[in-house]
């Protein structure tokens, strides 16, 4: 992930300095919190990107399209939870049902009654055989690849290089490389993201880069026997929003069927994004296990792993002893207020119906940051993937990571800042990440984000300027 902390704002120039300046003025007690937190938690946040400097916003309520921070200002969010509240914040529907289960219990650690109903609801919605629900993606992604090298009795497991399947220690490798670690562009080579994991982590994690099928076929050719499974999503979400190319996954589901290998879509960021289903349903590639997470909880803590039968049924099969099985445990995996989190937003927000509407809105916001592009001269254009778009910050069409990091990712900050002051969240932190529209969003808000667009970007175009000129 790109690290927004270690970015300086006086970097950008006079106008960004002044809109940082304006930040710091209009939220002291966000400040106050910071500064009395980060003694006892590290960066004063609990998940290292929601951090950025001079400092995160603390935040106290939030509801419909909107969200207040400690000190009174009230933000419209088009972050929504990194993508998981398509359903926006505190849906009526939702808090009513939270409301009962908290009155029935929220934790029983006995399976639910609602089992019943979601048993034949999500197999039909995401065309998997069966399933398994945990807590986080993290999880889902641990237990996919824990699943395939169980069916495939193997261990390597190869992985795109720019994607994040999670912060499991067998994922955590090359999600956001920098240039001088990554190897040669048409064989990255596996570099590990965090200190503390094991030593044989690159050597079990192989890296190949999106949408370029020889890199692949020369893996397999040497170590396609020792490959258990192969992940990736079907549209890459970590580095902004990169299409695959024609046939490219076609042909990813040819070489894994060959060599046998287990081919898991992480579904989390692409489910539910664009239609009450998968990308992989869109775009007509069937893998043989899913992971999905975010959006299907409607702000819930849940996720699923989910596919083949034949491979799903090794999770401690009824005819083996204990521990034969695949182990899959969790004292939250499938509480009844994930449960009914899940039932909720599938068949009552999340329904085919309300998706042209929060479409159209992603492609209205799309024309009006593609015409201040221009007006403003910034290399920049949008990609979009149903309700979510991103800023890809190249001239050229984007086709896999190594574009992504030629890019000129860092003048996001300007941008960003200029919506905060503004009253408005335009993305997730980070200009890797992207909005999200909601079920919530009104047109009034999404006009309010047009608006915005042509100061922020106009400040962009400065801090660029700016930047050009230093470095002359």
């Amino acid at each position: 992930m790109f690290e927004a902390y270690l970015v300086d704002w006086e970097d950008f120039g006079p106008d960004t300095v002044e809109e940082v300046r304006q930040y710091m003025n209009r939220t002291p007690r966000s400040r106050e919190i910071y500064e009395e937190v980060s003694e006892y938690i590290p960066l004063g946040v609990n998940s290292n990107q929601r951090y950025y400097k001079p400092y995160p916003l603390y935040f106290t309520r939030a509801k419909g399209s909107r969200i207040w921070d400690v000190d009174g200002n009230e933000y419209i969010d088009f972050n929504m939870g990194y993508g998981s509240l398509l359903v926006g914040h505190a849906h009526p529907l939702l808090v009513e049902a939270w409301k009962k289960q908290a009155e029935d219990g929220i934790l029983y650690t006995y399976p639910h009654e609602l089992l019943e109903e979601l048993a034949e609801l999500i197999p039909e919605i995401f065309d998997i055989d069966m399933f398994r629900f945990s807590n986080s993606g993290s999880e889902a992604t641990m237990f996919a690849s824990r699943l395939a090298r169980a069916y495939t009795g193997r261990d390597k497991i190869i992985k795109i290089e720019g994607s994040y399947h999670g912060t499991y220690d067998y994922m955590l490798v090359s999600s956001w490389p920098t240039r001088g670690l990554a190897g040669p562009r048409r064989m990255p080579v596996s570099v590990l993201d965090s200190l503390g994991l094991p030593e044989d982590t690159e050597e079990l994690v192989r890296i190949v880069p999106f949408n370029d099928l020889e890199p692949l076929k020369e893996l397999l050719e040497e170590e396609g026997d020792d490959v258990a499974g192969l992940i990736m999503e079907p549209i890459m979400m970590n580095a902004g929003i990169i299409y695959p190319k024609p046939n490219y996954l076609r042909e990813i589901r040819k070489l894994t069927k060959e060599y046998d290998i287990v081919l898991i879509f992480d579904e989390i960021k692409t489910g539910m994004r664009a239609h009450p289903g998968t990308a992989s349903q869109i775009l007509g590639v069937e893998p043989d296990l899913i992971t999905l997470a975010k959006a299907i909880g409607g702000g819930a803590t849940v996720s699923l792993v989910g596919g083949d039968e034949d491979i799903m049924s090794l999770i401690a099969p009824s005819d083996a002893p204990r521990y034969q099985g695949v182990i899959h445990a969790g004292t939250y995996n499938a509480n009844p207020f994930a449960l009914r989190s899940v039932y909720i937003t599938l068949t009552q927000i999340l329904t085919e119906d309300v998706y042209p509407q929060m479409i159209k809105y992603t492609k209205d916001l799309k024309k009006a940051y593609e015409e201040a592009f221009g007006k403003y001269g910034v290399d920049a254009y949008i990609e979009t993937f149903g309700v979510s778009g991103a800023i890809m910050f190249s001239k050229d069409k984007v086709w896999n990571f190594r574009q992504v990091l030629e890019s000129n990712l860092e003048i996001w900050y300007p941008l960003f800042f200029a919506m905060l002051n503004r009253g408005l969240i335009p993305m997730a932190t980070g200009p890797e990440e992207m909005w999200t529209v909601s079920v919530q969003h009104s047109e009034k808000d999404v006009e309010k984000y047009i608006e915005l667009i042509d100061v922020a970007v106009s400040l962009m175009a400065k801090a660029d300027q700016y930047i050009k000129e230093e470095e002359e």
